[in-house]
């Protein structure tokens, strides 16, 4: 797939200024200081940076979609081996999960580099593939197909994030509207170009109801030890049949998602009901609290009391 050329930094290259404009207002003002600020959606998470910086650390990161809205970067995916350079007005699609090192190459005082970054739910993925497979609705395929690529934003998704980060301020929004908005961005990138690099159609056809159901069983049993082999005799199939088509669907291996998926109801649980670090780590299924704490600080890039102080502060 050809990399489109990158934009230049101008409102004017996209579709509809007002609206990428009004959303890289938002993002600005909800992000008060240099670096990553998560929102309480789970998976969405906004960056300023006032000069050019770059990850030394290496990400891993799961399929989502970055969205810049002022200044520019590069990333290097997948052990350094490929390079992808974007700016504003452009988004980065992450089909699969994958090494990360990030370079912001232009951003000022004046004119800070700002992203707005989601990660895409397996189970919204999936049920939103299987819907439109089903219903022939999904972009044409390319002949060559990758995984991570750059492209333009589409206006619908920018508006989508807009209601997304609004949705996400209020607790009674972000339970029922926020998914919805989620739900559209994932459906608008599938039918686009990015549906191939996201996932392959055939794939998700065939295994997509099972992987769906073996999400939601890993959901209804956080609070406990779960194997693959055990979730993949819960949807019938073998262990390394299992994994293979829940790696190729989802885009993540089975226990990367289990993982995620207890981060984020301790997160919620740690912030919404005022949980200790440990009691949600221990009702979550974590172990361990030191595995709990080492996970955490990956994943959100702070300890969990850190964290804590951190969202309760801004």
């Amino acid at each position: 797939m050809k990399v489109p050329q990158v934009l230049d930094d101008d409102t004017s290259q996209t579709a509809n200024p007002a609206a990428w404009a009004r959303l890289r207002d938002m993002v600005a003002a909800r992000t008060p200081v240099d670096g990553r600020t998560d929102a309480l959606y789970p998976g969405l998470r906004c960056y300023r940076f006032s000069r050019p910086a770059r990850y030394e650390k290496t990400q891993r990161l799961t399929p989502g979609v970055v969205v810049v809205l002022q200044g520019r970067k590069t990333v290097h995916l997948g052990g350094h081996r490929r390079s992808l350079d974007y700016g504003a007005a452009q988004c980065l699609v992450l089909g699969a999960e994958a090494a990360c090192l990030g370079t912001v190459v232009a951003a000022s005082a004046e004119a800070p580099y700002l992203a707005i970054h989601l990660d895409l739910p397996p189970d919204v993925l999936v049920k939103s593939f299987v819907a439109l497979a089903e219903s022939g609705a999904l972009a044409a395929e390319p002949a060559r197909v990758t995984e991570n690529f750059t492209a333009p934003v589409a206006p619908e998704v920018i508006d989508a994030f807009a209601r997304l980060l609004l949705a996400a301020d209020d607790p009674v929004e972000r339970r029922t509207l926020a998914p919805l908005s989620v739900e559209e961005i994932v459906l608008r990138l599938l039918r686009s170009e990015a549906a191939a690099a996201i996932r392959s159609a055939g794939a998700v056809t065939r295994a997509g109801a099972r992987i769906q159901a073996a999400i939601a069983f890993m959901r209804r049993h956080l609070d406990r030890p779960l194997s693959v082999a055990e979730i993949a005799g819960h949807v019938h199939m073998s262990p390394s049949h299992f994994a293979h088509s829940f790696r190729e669907v989802a885009g993540v291996t089975p226990m990367r998602c289990i993982r995620d998926l207890r981060l984020e109801e301790a997160r919620v649980l740690m912030l919404g009901a005022g949980l200790r670090a440990g009691d949600a780590a221990a009702k979550v299924g974590f172990e361990s609290a030191a595995h709990f704490n080492r996970a955490f600080r990956r994943r959100f890039e702070a300890t969990p009391a850190e964290y804590v102080r951190r969202v309760q502060s801004g």
